[in-house]
């Protein structure tokens, strides 16, 4: 039989790339009220829905209810304006989230993960970008569930769907 764990494509949400010195991470700080990861593979919920994943120390991705993208960008740029050497962009089309949950979610995930997923490595609230079925990955352990938070490249959301079936076997 298949393994105990299910996945989800999740609804779409806002994601915003931000990269700039650490003059501009102090500044964003400010304008989005929350602190920002300042270690790679580091992840920081802010205020409402927002999370930070610093992908490494001049480069984040920040997720947020879709639709505000939009109001916040404009507050970045604003918030920026003097400092010419950043870039905050709206790539909120390129992603999309996948949920794994069960009791054998993190078997299923290690078929197509290298890195290590034991709950002593990889805990509640790790993040790290890595390659996940012969793709790229952003990956966030939720809870001890375990679940997961797979955030692919749109283009490979088929893929992965195809994938996650596959490796989670008949049902």
């Amino acid at each position: 039989m298949g393994y105990d764990a299910t996945f989800e494509i999740l609804p779409a949400s806002g994601m915003l790339d931000l990269r700039g010195n650490s003059a501009v991470r102090q500044i964003c700080e400010t304008a989005l009220g929350m602190r920002l990861p300042e270690t790679a593979n580091s992840i920081i919920a802010g205020p409402g829905d927002l999370l930070a994943y610093c992908i490494s120390p001049d480069h984040w991705l920040l997720q947020l209810d879709d639709g505000q993208q939009r109001d916040i960008l404009d507050s970045l740029e604003q918030a920026a304006a003097a400092n010419r050497s950043h870039s905050f962009v709206d790539v909120s089309d390129m992603y999309v989230r996948i949920r794994l949950s069960g009791p054998e979610a993190r078997e299923v995930l290690s078929q197509g993960i290298s890195i290590d997923l034991h709950e002593r490595a990889f805990p509640p609230g790790a993040t790290a970008r890595t390659r996940f079925a012969k793709t790229t990955a952003q990956l966030y352990c939720v809870d001890d569930a375990p679940t997961y938070i797979i955030t692919v490249y749109r283009s490979y959301q088929q893929y992965a769907v195809e994938w996650l079936s596959y490796a989670l076997g008949p049902g």
